[in-house]
């Protein structure tokens, strides 16, 4: 099965959840929320973070917003004085995807090696365009919510019926009705009344799931949050879906949000950012809360703050065992 970088229920909220985090000082500490299992930071890590890095100037923020599978291209986020722009970075060539001014934000990026789909947001109103890589045109308007995509096909909702748009053929067609969706596979799941559902039947064990808003997958494994508290995960060779990670209920602001998944590792955030090793059950909290750590396609990205740093996935230790 071809790996594929999909994330459901990007909204407006977690582009606010992203600005609040880069408007933290740099010595800010973020409390630790988990009651599953901890881990710190490996020096590993923040070694191979440290291969690739770029420090912005004094007025300048830069920030790795998507990756391919391989970690070869780069979707970065510039923000400098009263414009931000979003850019792809392919081996030392670059593509210019969009530029906006002012107040106006650039959030939702996601990418399946060719299709980029990404929302802008004015005033509250998020539109999201898609852009091909191949051809370097103008980005075209896909809907009115941030889309997942994978192999050339763009899933969104409009708040109540779920799209699914053939970005080549330039065609939308409505396959259900609901929320979140995510490409499990080739298959696009959503939620409906709490519930998970497709157009094709869903494999057993996620039958009596009851996910309550944040799905996302990368075709191999599916995550989602039950509650505000818990984050679950499923895989087609486990018998039953797995609690991955759970925090305190109180005190809080925020529950998990923003799940991401590739490969073994799921990052989230809860007003800061997480990472979860599937294999070993442990989760690495972030503590300093002016950035986060990110899985996007197969590279793991720092975004925030003054320094934007990404390493492959494939070239981190896991977690300790819990």
């Amino acid at each position: 099965m071809r790996t594929l970088i999909a994330l459901a229920a990007i909204t407006v909220i977690s582009g606010c959840t992203a600005a609040m985090q880069e408007d933290r000082p740099p010595d800010y500490t973020a409390p630790s929320k988990l009651v599953s299992c901890a881990a710190d930071l490996p020096q590993q890590w923040q070694d191979e973070l440290a291969r690739n890095q770029t420090e912005a100037g004094s007025h300048e923020r830069i920030t790795i917003v998507g990756a391919d599978e391989n970690g070869d291209k780069t979707l970065v986020r510039t923000k400098r004085n009263r414009t931000t722009e979003l850019v792809l970075r392919d081996h030392g060539q670059r593509q210019q995807v969009m530029a906006v001014q002012d107040q106006e934000q650039i959030s939702g990026v996601e990418f399946d090696g060719r299709w980029v789909t990404f929302s802008t947001t004015v005033d509250e109103t998020s539109t999201t365009y898609a852009w091909d890589a191949r051809n370097d045109g103008a980005p075209v308007q896909i809907g009115r919510n941030g889309a997942v995509v994978h192999n050339g096909k763009a899933a969104w909702s409009d708040g109540k019926s779920v799209h699914v748009y053939d970005l080549a053929k330039k065609k939308d067609k409505v396959v259900g009705q609901g929320t979140a969706p995510a490409f499990f596979g080739d298959t696009v799941v959503w939620l409906q009344n709490g519930k998970l559902v497709s157009e094709t039947a869903l494999p057993e064990p996620l039958n009596k799931v009851r996910p309550s808003g944040n799905v996302a997958s990368d075709g191999r494994t599916l995550v989602w949050t039950e509650g505000e508290d818990s984050l679950h995960g499923w895989r087609t060779d486990w018998t039953q879906p797995r609690e991955l990670a759970e925090i305190k209920p109180v005190p809080r602001t925020e529950g998990i949000m923003a799940p991401r998944v590739s490969g073994d590792f799921v990052s989230w955030r809860s007003e800061s950012g997480y990472v979860t090793d599937i294999r070993t059950g442990a989760t690495m909290h972030t503590t300093e809360g002016a950035y986060l750590l990110e899985v996007h396609g197969g590279t793991l990205t720092r975004a925030g703050g003054q320094v934007a740093a990404s390493a492959p996935l494939t070239s981190l230790t896991p977690l300790p065992d819990c």
